[in-house]
């Protein structure tokens, strides 16, 4: 039995590497190394979705001035990238559509949109923590539950309201709240 949950450990490594070298390439024009993608061995979505330039403990005002500036574009299709979401879906919860994301690839996000991209990475990595992997976060986001009126949770993530629920939903799943 232990030799299966080494060998298991193994290939999740080996697949995480492969996502996380498959994300570098793309964004290699943008300088960001594999090493920058990776926070020990826990994955720092904010450090994927601002392309290195902070991380998920770094000083408010700069995120204020990320989100200011804007998210590129491009960056946006690394960050669907490693959290296995198509790009209809990312688009539509941040707020916008996957054809002007495609048609904008070297343009920055408005600051609104930037920020509910940082929200979602931020969100996507209290989840991912709770449920132990992509996998299992994304397959909860999209189980219709009781608590979102029979829908899936996913359904909600392109409102402000809809991620406070889901948050403190999985923070309540985290404390052995389950009513």
């Amino acid at each position: 039995m232990r030799v299966d949950t080494i060998h298991l450990l193994v290939l999740i490594q080996e697949v995480f590497s492969a996502k996380v070298k498959l994300v570098s390439e793309f964004l290699s024009g943008y300088q960001m190394t594999e090493n920058q993608l990776k926070l020990s061995s826990k994955l720092d979505l904010i450090n994927v979705i601002s392309c290195g330039e902070i991380v998920s403990h770094s000083n408010p005002l700069a995120e204020i001035k990320l989100v200011r500036n804007g998210i590129k574009v491009q960056v946006v299709y690394a960050f669907a990238s490693v959290i296995d979401w198509d790009m209809a879906t990312v688009a539509k919860v941040i707020g916008t559509t996957s054809t002007t994301l495609s048609r904008n690839k070297a343009k920055l996000l408005s600051s609104q949109i930037s920020e509910r991209a940082l929200e979602i990475a931020r969100l996507s990595m209290v989840g991912i923590e709770y449920f132990g992997n992509i996998e299992t976060w994304n397959a909860w986001l999209n189980t219709a539950h009781i608590q979102f009126n029979g829908r899936a949770p996913r359904t909600v993530l392109n409102s402000i309201r809809g991620r406070e629920l889901i948050r403190n939903f999985v923070k309540q799943l985290q404390y052995g709240f389950t009513a």
